[in-house]
């Protein structure tokens, strides 16, 4: 581990900005479609579980990271084996992080620009800020995160001054019952964005005041998923439910749409800076939990593994798939369905389960 600390506010800013991510520029809770800012709410509920048991592991074993404790509960020979695996697992879903935001900037602005180019830029910033280590990624977090919020009050103001809201399109509300909307609620918007949080497992430890992780990441949680209801229950007030849910990016979409007295036109570079901050925290910050894991298996200095791992990532979100098409029904039938819920929920329940009988054995022994 480093030798870095990182305050409550700045933890805050970092769970904020990762949840925030690539989530508010894409479409979700397909299933529920009037009723995703429903499905949203209901699914940070979920979130917060697992970011509870996240604080409680970390509580039980707050001087190591994720890969550490996992080797403490499971032992030396399955925890090896477990965090290999984690570890694969942290790339791959950095990769999309990385691939999905290439694409979306192709799409939105930079057409004539290589798909690589954009990529690599964005792997290289990565790569040198975890170079500089995790307390550079927070008080960076920190600066940003009101720059995000000042866009975003500012879009509002925009398109609230536009006249393009239609309260109309948000009903009728629950047409089809609760059932779409738990359905969309659970797996799939918990588990992306919110059960991704995981990553943060590798960061609760730089915390100082160890206390204080529970209470700053419930607010967080709190926060971001409050304003991805309020995002998305706009971008379909804006767009209506049919053009919301076939767009792949209705945030975009959307602000294409603001138009004050044909003067203020085509704010889209609001929404390209939104979704690039949001992109380059939650980037960073799976990297940062693939090179924390990596050190350990290692045993390399975290620093050093921002390269390798960043080269790897790169190279790995261009043997996803083949096109945009076949990443999203990927997303959607393998990642948010199989592989978050393994180990962003699977893994660490198991953990805790593993870790209570442990401890119940040792005290009666």
């Amino acid at each position: 581990m480093e030798k870095a600390r990182i305050n409550a506010n700045q933890l805050f800013a970092m769970i904020f900005l990762f949840e925030i991510g690539t989530a508010i520029v894409l479409p979700i809770g397909f299933a529920s479609v009037q009723s995703v800012w429903i499905a949203i709410l209901i699914a940070l509920v979920f979130g917060i579980g697992l970011y509870l048991i996240y604080d409680y592991l970390y509580r039980e074993y707050p001087d190591l990271p994720l890969s550490g404790y996992i080797k403490a509960i499971l032992g030396k020979p399955i925890g090896w084996v477990v965090n290999v695996s984690l570890l694969l697992f942290l790339i791959h879903n950095d990769a999309r992080v990385l691939r999905e935001t290439s694409e979306l900037l192709v799409t939105a602005s930079y057409d004539m620009t290589p798909l690589f180019v954009i990529s690599a830029l964005l792997i290289v910033a990565v790569i040198y800020a975890l170079n500089k280590g995790v307390e550079v990624i927070a008080r960076v977090a920190e600066i940003y995160l009101l720059l995000f919020l000042f866009l975003g009050l500012l879009g509002f103001i925009f398109i609230l001054s536009s006249n393009i809201i239609d309260m109309k399109n948000l009903f009728p509300l629950l047409s089809k019952g609760w059932k779409p909307v738990f359905k969309a609620a659970f797996p799939r918007i918990t588990m992306f964005p919110f059960g991704e949080t995981i990553s943060f497992a590798t960061i609760l430890p730089y915390l100082n005041k160890p206390v204080s992780g529970r209470k700053t990441g419930i607010f967080a949680l709190i926060a971001s998923g409050l304003i991805l209801s309020f995002s998305h229950a706009i971008e379909i007030c804006v767009l209506g439910p049919d053009i919301y849910s076939r767009s792949t990016f209705p945030l975009f979409l959307m602000i294409t749409r603001v138009n004050i007295a044909d003067f203020v036109q085509r704010m889209d570079a609001f929404v390209i800076l939104t979704l690039i901050i949001g992109a380059f925290f939650k980037c960073a910050i799976h990297m940062y939990a693939a090179m924390s894991v990596a050190a350990y298996l290692f045993h390399v200095e975290i620093r050093k593994m921002a390269l390798p791992v960043g080269i790897t990532i790169l190279v790995a979100s261009f043997m996803l798939a083949s096109n945009w098409a076949e990443f999203l029904a990927m997303g959607k039938e393998v990642v948010t369905s199989i592989l978050i819920p393994i180990y962003g929920m699977y893994l660490p329940i198991f953990l805790v389960i593993v870790h209570l009988i442990r401890k119940r054995l040792f005290k009666k022994s």
